[in-house]
């Protein structure tokens, strides 16, 4: 699981809500840092838009879309959260439920039928 901090996340819905957003964005040209991480984790995916072309200048206009570890990131996470939860909450209470039953019902039964009579 790829960990990401919070402005990351908040990042990864906008692109996952507007499809693709360009390179002068606000939201990317507030901390063009979140966007960087986000590319170099795989995240996200920079596609060029069109090329402008003059005699002084060769640019390429080009918009950031979630790639498709991006667009399946927020799903990997809530499993990775509900693995957590069976593991780590649910398997000791049906231990600790378990465990209680076999102390308090099975034991005496146990108990009262080997003692003699």
């Amino acid at each position: 699981m790829i960990e990401t901090i919070r402005a990351e996340r908040v990042l990864l819905k906008k692109l996952a809500k507007y499809k693709s957003i360009n390179h002068n964005d606000p939201i990317i040209t507030k901390d063009p840092y979140l966007i960087k991480d986000l590319v170099d984790k795989g995240l996200v995916q920079i596609y060029p838009v069109n090329k402008v072309k003059n005699h002084i200048t060769n640019m390429v206009d080009f918009n950031y879309s979630l790639s498709p570890e991006g667009e399946h990131y927020f799903q990997e996470q809530h499993e990775q959260f509900r693995k957590f939860l069976l593991r780590s909450v649910l398997v000791p209470i049906i231990v600790s439920v378990i465990t209680t039953l076999l102390t308090t019902q099975l034991i005496p039964f146990i108990l009262h039928t080997m003692l003699p009579k």
